[in-house]
């Protein structure tokens, strides 16, 4: 499979304003413009290389979340039917396919509807790129 990108880092605690919402992330610091991609939400998949390169699929935000604004930019990846706990860990991040550019909503409901509409697109995108290459 095609990467747009690839990032490797270590999950870090966020503000846990995504799991407050019922869509918790893992936050991966990055300096701007290192990543060298475009800040926005990205069909993406996530390589735990703490745990024998395990792979599980998600969508994430890359960008300084303009909604709740505060703390430094971060990669913040949604992980489909995931819950462990990865603080700490070094993963790698594999950008996919591009969805949308980084926007600014009027309410973290605004925000919540979005990012489950953007879960919708992921996950329908694994399903008509799944083992293909």
């Amino acid at each position: 499979m095609q990467y747009l990108k690839e990032w490797d880092g270590v999950v870090v605690k966020g503000k846990q304003v995504g799991r407050k919402l019922g869509v918790p992330t893992a936050n991966i610091p990055y300096v701007p413009g290192e990543t060298n991609i475009a800040d926005g939400v990205y069909v993406a998949d996530l390589v735990l290389l703490d745990q024998g390169n395990r792979v599980v699929n998600g969508v994430l935000n890359q960008g300084d979340h303009p909604t709740v604004p505060g703390g430094l930019p971060t990669i913040e990846i949604h992980l489909f039917d995931f819950d462990e706990e990865l603080y700490g860990q070094r993963v790698r991040v594999r950008f996919l396919h591009f969805i949308r550019p980084e926007l600014t909503f009027e309410t973290k409901e605004d925000m919540r509807i979005a990012m489950i509409e953007d879960i919708r697109i992921a996950r329908e995108w694994f399903v008509n790129h799944q083992n293909k290459s």
